[in-house]
């Protein structure tokens, strides 16, 4: 066959990752091909040598023979796996591999096995996140070639018996993660027990041949998510904390498009990850918190949305991108394509069971007026417990503190800061370095929540007038969670904090 030039970069590319030295590649042609790599490409280095090599096998009309023969020496090279199906997609992806009776061969028509794996359920919604999968395959049109398996409350080694025993093809993990990029399992007694990104890696590469996807559900598992994507061909991760309710719409999303025709032959990973990207921000659930996935070792660039805005005082049509990337903070000058979604507020719930007004948080979240909202939240939710400015709300009254104002409160926070501020977000980022949804205290815990989120530097809480009032602040800075201000007057919950974090509908 005769190769295009890129065909031909690619291939080499392939071959210089998978044979790093003369003597590697000098053993597959051997043992593979019974040919001898100094008779057919000369050349001082091995990147010349490689590209001889493929010089004399395009010539020679062997192309494919090398190919194949360097995927069964080397199975888990994902580029030769890419050049691979790139060169020759009707055929099996080893065709001089003998089937093994033990070890069905994959077709067009097999059952696509989806292994769910959960662990550490505090402060999380698991059993909505799996039932909402279920559906989601329940409602595709191919519904038939898809089997879920779940397996809960897992240890280290039930995740190696399970992708062991069950040969999926997509592993999904849902629970939580640590900064590291740990996921954080059970252990014999149901403690936590961190996983590092390293073990992950490792027990990936063992079953990189049958494992084609791999979703880290957790925050701050795309540390782990870029690892794994040395062995796995699709992997995704989120790169920052990540709301529950924004997990799940995410999976509803991801698997919503796995089930939908495939009319045009896309990439049905891709179409998937796409669709679970466009599911959160329908939602308004982005929170600048974006799920990453890479696609052959490669991060893939989320899709962008065009959408026509009529520009109120010209009346002209115009298409705004809206980018799922989150900007960075230092265009935060500019007017992001979401503010013009927003609107002038009319759509928000003010919902209250205390017949509080919200109107004025709205309106200085809406303009970015953070301090002063952060004032109104303290006034706001004196009221809600019937206290009186100056005062502070006690650890009881914010353990009951009604679910329907704890919301709104908390939505207008997360929408009007694009998912950087609000209890819920604290809450997320508390859960995520260790702390737990009861209310009890735990100091290093704590700290590190602190240290997260900008509320202690160099291992010292920082006052009121330290507080950091704009979206430079790092994630869950705002509302703060402690401090008197300049008039003395008592803004915040000090101690009691962590009640709020613990609170049922966060």
């Amino acid at each position: 066959m005769n190769l295009s030039g890129q065909q031909r970069k690619n291939l080499l590319v392939a071959l210089n990752d998978a044979f790093r030295d003369k003597a590697l590649l000098e053993q597959m042609l051997a043992f593979e091909l019974d040919k001898n790599l100094d008779t057919i490409a000369g050349g001082n280095n091995l990147q010349e040598i490689a590209f001889n090599l493929i010089k004399t096998a395009e010539a020679q009309a062997w192309v494919e023979d090398l190919v194949f023969a360097a995927r069964k020496s080397n199975p888990g090279n994902l580029k030769l796996r890419a050049i691979a199906e790139e060169l020759f997609p009707i055929q099996s992806p080893e065709p001089h591999k003998i089937p093994s009776p033990n070890i069905p061969q994959e077709q067009s028509t097999q059952t696509r096995k989806i292994l769910i794996l959960t662990a550490i359920p505090q402060g999380l919604r698991l059993d909505k996140e799996i039932r909402e999968i279920e559906e989601a395959i329940q409602r595709a049109t191919n519904r038939d070639l898809f089997e879920i398996k779940i397996r809960t409350a897992v240890r280290p080694q039930d995740i190696r018996r399970a992708i062991a025993e069950e040969r999926p093809s997509i592993v999904h993990f849902c629970g939580h993660g640590l900064e590291d990029g740990s996921l954080l399992l059970e252990d014999e007694v149901g403690n936590h027990k961190p996983v590092s990104p390293r073990g992950l890696v490792s027990l990936f590469r063992l079953h990189a041949e049958r494992v084609k996807c791999v979703l880290l559900n957790a925050c701050y598992s795309s540390k782990s998510a870029e690892a794994i994507s040395q062995h796995v061909k699709y992997v995704i991760g989120m790169n920052q904390p990540i709301q529950d309710r924004a997990a799940i719409v995410f999976a509803q999303g991801f698997y919503d498009g796995l089930g939908y025709d495939n009319i045009d032959e896309l990439d049905v990973i891709q179409r998937a990850f796409d669709e679970g990207i466009v599911a959160i921000e329908l939602e308004n659930l982005l929170q600048g918190i974006i799920p990453s996935m890479w696609k052959l070792g490669v991060a893939q660039s989320p899709i962008e949305l065009t959408i026509q805005l009529r520009d109120s005082s010209s009346n002209l049509q115009r298409e705004v991108p809206i980018s799922t990337r989150r900007p960075n903070d230092d265009e935060s000058q500019s007017v992001s394509a979401l503010e013009y979604t927003r609107g002038n507020g009319a759509d928000d719930d003010l919902s209250s069971d205390r017949a509080i007004d919200y109107i004025r948080l709205r309106d200085l979240l809406r303009a970015g007026n953070w301090k002063d909202a952060d004032y109104e939240t303290y006034l706001v939710m004196l009221k809600v417990v019937g206290r009186l400015d100056g005062d502070w709300i006690r650890d009881e009254e914010l353990l009951n503190f009604p679910c329907t104002d704890l919301h709104t409160i908390d939505s207008l926070w997360v929408k009007y800061s694009n998912g950087r501020f609000g209890f819920s977000v604290q809450k997320k980022i508390y859960l995520c370095v260790g702390g737990v949804p009861d209310g009890r205290y735990y100091k290093e815990a704590w700290e590190k929540f602190g240290d997260r989120v900008g509320w202690r530097v160099k291992e010292n809480w920082i006052y009121y007038e330290d507080v950091i009032f704009n979206t430079t602040a790092p994630y869950g800075h705002l509302p703060p969670g402690d401090g008197v201000d300049t008039e003395g007057r008592r803004r915040v919950w000090g101690a009691v904090w962590k009640s709020l974090l613990s609170h049922r509908d966060l």
